[in-house]
C-alpha cells in the first residue's frame, strides 16, 4: 500500500494540517502538479520543532489500521498542547487515505484508518475510529505480505547478532509494529544482516542473489560494496580497492546507512509475495533524518539511488540537507512552516529547485535564510563594504581578499 493523504488535528505541532503524497500510483492530475521523476520520493523539510518526525508518526500510527490500539505503540505527548488555549486539549485526530493493490489482499483500491490519542493525565491511548475495518483484515495476520511498511527513527542502532533473537521478537509482540517500532522508541534496536542472511544462501539461494544484488546497487559503486564473505567472527566484509573492513569497523556514515538498508531488506525478504522479485515488493517506507552521518556525495545520490532501485517503494523522509534538496524536484518536497500558537502545516513551493547548488538552495524558501555567511563575517564585511563605498582603498582590498579566499579581515 502507499499512502494517499493524511490529516492531523490537534496532533502535536499541527492544529488542522491536511497532507497529500507523491507515490508510484499516485493521480498526479488530481493533485494538481506535474508528475516528477522520481514519483515515490517525499522529502519533509522544516525547522526543527516544526513536527517532521511528529508526520511520520502519524502516518506510522494510521497505517497500522484497526491494529493501532494494541499493537504495543505507546503514544507520548502527542495530543497537541496549546498555549493559548485556556481549555485542555483531550483528544488528537488523525485520519488518512491510503491506495491499495492486490498485494495487500483486500478487493478495495482506497482504504481509510482514522483513529484518536485520548489524553487523561500524562496517560494517552489510541483509539480505532473508522466505522468499518473489514478491508483490514490482513492487517492483524503476521505471516502475509500485505500492507508493507516500516519506519527508521533518527538514533538507528543495529542490534549486535548475539544478543538479537528473531524468534523471541517474532513472538513477542506484532511483527508490524516491530517494524516502525524505532519512530516512537530510541532504544529499539535494528536487525542485523548476519542474523538472518547466510540461512537464506541455503534457504532460497535466488532471494539471497537478489538481496546480495540490492546491497551492491544501494550501496553504489563507489563506496564500500557487499562481499557477502564473513570475517572469523562472523561479520560481514565490506570492500573498497582492495581492503575489506567487517560491518562493525566501518565508518558511522556507513554503518548507520548500511545498518538500516540491512534491516529493510529483511522485512522485503519476509514480505515480498511467493514468485516476485524483492524489487518488485509494494509499500511505504519512512526514514527520519535520511542524512544522518552521510558524507555530502552520497546527500546527492541518497534518494535517487533508492526510489531507481526499489521502484515501487513510496519513501516519505526528513531531512535538512540541502544536497538531498537538491537531487529532487519542487513537486517531492514538503516544507513544514509555522502558523500562529506554535501550529505548523505542510506545503509545497512550486519553485524549479532540483540542480540548484546548496548556496542557492538554502537562499529560497525552501529553508529562507539571508544569508549563509556566518553572523560575525557578514558584520565584518558590511562594515569593510560601507568604508569601500566611502572611497577607503584599503578597506576595498581587504574586502574583496576576504570574500575571494576567506580571509578573516581586520576589525
Amino acid at each position: 500500500m502507499h499512502i494517499d493523504s493524511i490529516r492531523l488535528r490537534n496532533f502535536r505541532t499541527f492544529r488542522d494540517c491536511t497532507v497529500q503524497f507523491c507515490h508510484p500510483d499516485a493521480d498526479f492530475e488530481a493533485l494538481g502538479f506535474p508528475k516528477p521523476a522520481l514519483p515515490n520520493v517525499n522529502l519533509i523539510l522544516g525547522n526543527n520543532g516544526f513536527g517532521k518526525t511528529t508526520l511520520l508518526k502519524g502516518i506510522a500510527l494510521a497505517a497500522l489500521g484497526p491494529a493501532v490500539s494494541d499493537a504495543g505503540v505507546y503514544p507520548y505527548r502527542l495530543v497537541r498542547r496549546d498555549p493559548k488555549s485556556k481549555k485542555l486539549i483531550q483528544e488528537a485526530l488523525v485520519g488518512a487515505q491510503f491506495a491499495s493493490h492486490p498485494q495487500d489482499r483486500t478487493d478495495q483500491v482506497q482504504l481509510e484508518s482514522q483513529f484518536a490519542v485520548h489524553r487523561k493525565g500524562d496517560l494517552e491511548t489510541l483509539r480505532w475510529t473508522s466505522p468499518n475495518e473489514l478491508p483490514w483484515q490482513p492487517i492483524f495476520e503476521s505471516s502475509n505480505d500485505a500492507f508493507f511498511f516500516v519506519g527508521y527513527g533518527a538514533t538507528r542502532r543495529v542490534e549486535k547478532r548475539d544478543s538479537l533473537n528473531l524468534s523471541s521478537r517474532r513472538a513477542s509482540a506484532f511483527s508490524r509494529a516491530h517494524r516502525i517500532m524505532s519512530l516512537f522508541e530510541e532504544s529499539h534496536s535494528l536487525i542485523p544482516l548476519n542474523s538472518w542472511l547466510p540461512e537464506w544462501k541455503t534457504r532460497n539461494p535466488g532471494r539471497y542473489s537478489q538481496v546480495v544484488t540490492l546491497l551492491q546497487n544501494l550501496s553504489g559503486k563507489e563506496h564500500y560494496q557487499f562481499t557477502g564473505e564473513r570475517s572469523p567472527e562472523g561479520e560481514y566484509l565490506f570492500e573498497r580497492g582492495r581492503m575489506k573492513v567487517p560491518f562493525p569497523a566501518l565508518s558511522d556514515g556507513y554503518r548507520a546507512y548500511l545498518g538500516w538498508i540491512g534491516d529493510l531488506l529483511y522485512h522485503v525478504c519476509m514480505t515480498t509475495p511467493s514468485g516476485k522479485k524483492l524489487a518488485e515488493n509494494r509499500g511505504l517506507v519512512m526514514v527520519d533524518e535520511i542524512d544522518l552521518h552521510l558524507h555530502p556525495h552520497w546527500q546527492m545520490t541518497v534518494l535517487e539511488r533508492l526510489a531507481t532501485t526499489l521502484k515501487n517503494i513510496q519513501f516519505i523522509v526528513t531531512s535538512h540537507s540541502p544536497l538531498v534538496v537538491g537531487s529532487l524536484e519542487w513537486m517531492n518536497i514538503l516544507v513544514m512552516s509555522p502558523r500562529p500558537n506554535q501550529a505548523s502545516v505542510a506545503h509545497r513551493i512550486p519553485r524549479p529547485i532540483h540542480g540548484l547548488d546548496a548556496d542557492q538552495i538554502l537562499l529560497t524558501d525552501f529553508f529562507g535564510l539571508a544569508s549563509t555567511r556566518s553572523a560575525r563575517k557578514a558584520k565584518i564585511l558590511q562594515g569593510l563594504g560601507a568604508k569601500a563605498r566611502a572611497g577607503d582603498l584599503d578597506a576595498a582590498e581587504r574586502l574583496f581578499a576576504s570574500m575571494s579566499r576567506g580571509e578573516e579581515p581586520d576589525r
